[in-house]
């Protein structure tokens, strides 16, 4: 899979451009504010349909504007045409091949992989972004999930109103069963789900952290649902017997609150080297070698469910990155997977990599 043309119109602080795209390295050069994470931003809307930076889409629109655009052509088996429209005063589309589609089934056609600073928060940061992370790595390879977590963050968000109400109205908890039902099957899916990508994930992860720490160190993501025990080998009856019981345990509780604290919402991803819990005891190098064995991890386990490598997406991370992991981290993409790199320097690079890759200079929104 590989990005061939990006075009953007009124998209940040992009008037208007267009350019094609290097299946190998792409690097984006320019100092700060002039463009470069907004370029990227563009690639994860056309990926995931949403950006990871903005709460609203009208932010993503150049100020003085009314609408942006961006599009994309993918390659993949065949050609395909992603559009993103916004707009100040209408819903946003997303087209593909020009007719319109739903989040839903325009997600999945470009498959892309970021790598930023604030990745590195992912072991040491609240387990809220460890659940995201596993989301959008699920949700760009399996649509089914998509549609559970969706329907499923629906029922939390309606129980949750019903709790509320119930602390005025104790006549309200005779509809709690019916969500409570909705709330087991799709949250017993969306764990079962969850926890098999975790073990496919930590196949990948530990070799390459094997070889990232020079066989030194192993490493182990353990999966850890809401109800503090391990969910692997336990069957969906299984899970929905925990679930039920963890209900009963907490309703007071969650009636006194008005919060569903049951679910896949208050789950966790651990990140363990030589058992030793990275987020307690790691140190930062040990933290960031796990981030970038996870990362690289996302594109194997990528490639294995789609048969393509996503496109890989480096904001500004090699500076955050010793000399050693910067070339580990390039070498590796660079045998696999178009990679798009913002930097403020080319200094970084080892020569034999920037020569064959294609730069481009990035200055207030224009690129050269």
């Amino acid at each position: 899979m590989r990005l061939e043309q990006l075009t953007l119109q009124d998209f940040r602080n992009y008037e208007q451009v267009s350019l094609g795209l290097d299946p190998g390295l792409n690097i984006f050069v320019g100092d700060n504010a002039q463009g470069k994470t907004n370029l990227l931003e563009a690639i994860y809307v056309l990926a995931l349909s949403k950006s990871y930076r903005a709460l609203r889409d009208a932010d993503l629109i150049r100020q003085g504007a009314s609408s942006a655009v961006a599009s994309a052509r993918v390659r993949k088996l065949a050609s395909l045409d992603l559009s993103c429209v916004l707009s100040l005063t209408e819903k946003k589309r997303l087209l593909v091949n020009g007719k319109a589609t739903t989040a839903n089934n325009f997600v999945g056609n470009l498959n892309a992989v970021l790598f930023s600073p604030d990745s590195l928060q992912l072991v040491k940061g609240p387990p809220g972004e460890r659940r995201r992370f596993l989301d959008i790595q699920i949700c760009q390879i399996d649509p089914v999930y998509r549609q559970t977590l969706l329907e499923y963050q629906r029922v939390v968000r309606q129980r949750n109103s019903l709790l509320k109400t119930a602390q005025e109205s104790r006549a309200q908890l005779q509809l709690l069963p019916a969500w409570d039902r909705q709330l087991v099957n799709l949250g017993t899916r969306v764990t079962a789900r969850r926890q098999a990508v975790v073990e496919k994930l930590q196949m990948y992860a530990r070799e390459i952290h094997r070889e990232i720490s020079g066989e030194r160190e192993d490493l182990q993501l353990v999966y850890e649902p809401f109800f503090g025990q391990a969910a692997s080998g336990l069957s969906g009856e299984e899970l929905k017997a925990i679930f039920r019981e963890q209900l009963q345990q907490l309703r007071a509780e969650e009636i006194r609150r008005g919060l569903t604290l049951v679910g896949p919402q208050r789950d966790d991803l651990l990140f363990l080297v030589n058992g030793m819990d990275l987020k307690k005891f790691g140190s930062q190098g040990q933290q960031r070698s796990a981030v970038l064995a996870c990362i690289l991890a996302q594109l194997e386990l990528m490639q294995a469910e789609t048969g393509e490598y996503p496109v890989v997406l480096l904001d500004d991370v090699l500076s955050e990155l010793d000399q050693g992991r910067q070339l580990q981290l390039l070498t590796l993409l660079d045998a696999k997977a178009q990679t798009i790199v913002t930097t403020t320097s080319l200094s970084a690079f080892p020569q034999e990599l920037a020569a064959r890759a294609a730069i481009y200079n990035i200055r207030q929104g224009r690129i050269a």
